[in-house]
């Protein structure tokens, strides 16, 4: 049985048995002759050397008779703790793991979550208390504790897959995203699948007279050359805040003014292309005059073009589409027609014109369109 205590210690009414011994004693007795009639006296001691107090939920010096006086009243009253039925807890219990779980797949914030628990857990608690007052024993320790052990084993299960997920977007987008980019995606919460309309300028660089190279040369050779290039040049974008969208064979695509917005993509296009141009100058003297041959053609246009996540089921990359990326693929290829390593268009040389200087590079009739597309060559401002 579990006693049901009447509240703090001492209220039983209580007789000094020296008392008692002392009245009786008297000739004339002033203590009432029926004191004790019809009720259940309890000898016993409450001084701490006869060793009869006892440690309760009440107090940690009970004495042993008001202990025992507690459980007579129990008996004679029917007054002692009940438990609740254990099912009562398993069914809170599965109740409150039910709804982490729903919460959890329904991709609540954790955080969120766990606020609701707490004000759940205060709320079983209370109630708990309020039951204990009217004699029933209602366990909430047990269901509390399965479901926030549901919670810590669930947040940390979700902690873990964005964490995985994270690393995995990381991975993916330090292929052709700078780092600081990627930080920067990530803390806004990722890339948008669906496709977009943006203002970019988007770079074409490829390597003239690779086949001519590549016939000179072991393919192993061949290989080591393009990937020590690619390095510098990716290096070259990445510093200059672009994103590299693809390697076309010999050729580099970027693009600047996506993922994250830049209102300066044109300008910091034209930069990146005449560092480009610097850096090839550099990785020329590298190879030596037997590969003096070794040279690139870069194109740029700006303007709107679609950019997303863009393949399969199985494999998407985020790219650029449309027009504007033609345009600066043809440009590209006219760089050798025109005798000149870097060509922009004007769209590209009206949107930067206060950074760099331009020099007319002519018109030039361009496949799928009838007007002919004017061609400027950057230089830095001297």
């Amino acid at each position: 049985m579990v006693l049901a205590w009447r509240g703090l210690k001492d209220r039983f009414p209580r007789v000094s048995y020296s008392d008692l011994y002392e009245d009786f004693n008297r000739s004339k007795r002033t203590r009432p002759r029926d004191e004790f009639t019809g009720k259940i006296a309890i000898v016993g001691t409450a001084a701490t050397a006869l060793q009869d107090l006892r440690v309760t939920p009440i107090d940690s010096v009970h004495p042993g008779a008001e202990i025992l006086g507690t459980a007579i009243e129990n008996l004679k009253n029917d007054r002692h703790m009940r438990y609740a039925s254990p099912a009562w807890a398993a069914l809170i219990a599965a109740l409150l793991i039910a709804l982490l779980f729903i919460g959890f797949r329904a991709g609540l914030d954790a955080r969120v979550l766990g606020g609701a628990l707490a004000l759940t857990s205060a709320a079983l608690l209370w109630a708990s208390y309020q039951a204990a007052g009217a004699l029933l024993l209602a366990p909430a320790l047990m269901p509390l504790a399965a479901a926030w052990t549901f919670y810590a084993g669930a947040a940390l299960a979700d902690y873990l897959q964005e964490r995985n997920a994270r690393r995995q977007a990381i991975a993916q987008f330090s292929r052709f995203v700078n780092p600081h980019v990627v930080k920067q995606l990530l803390e806004r919460g990722g890339l948008e699948g669906a496709g977009q309309t943006r203002e970019v300028s988007i770079l074409f660089s490829d390597i003239r007279g690779f086949t001519t190279l590549s016939e000179s040369k072991p393919p192993a050779e061949v290989v080591a050359l393009l990937n020590r290039y690619f390095s510098l040049q990716v290096d070259v974008v990445f510093r200059h805040g672009g994103s590299l969208d693809k390697f076309i064979g010999d050729c580099i695509m970027a693009l600047w003014g996506a993922p994250l917005d830049d209102a300066q993509h044109a300008r910091h296009a034209v930069g990146c292309a005449l560092d480009m141009a610097d850096t090839l100058q550099a990785f020329k003297r590298e190879l030596g005059a037997a590969d003096e041959r070794f040279d690139v053609g870069i194109g740029i246009h700006s303007g709107p073009a679609v950019v997303g996540l863009i393949g399969s089921d199985r494999r998407r990359e985020y790219t650029a589409i449309g027009d504007t990326v033609n345009l600066a693929s043809r440009i590209e290829g006219m760089t050798k027609d025109a005798k000149r390593r870097i060509l922009v268009s004007r769209d590209t040389m009206l949107a930067c014109r206060e950074a760099f200087d331009f020099v007319p590079a002519g018109s030039y009739k361009v496949k799928g369109r009838a007007q002919e597309v004017e061609l400027f060559e950057p230089r830095r401002k001297t």
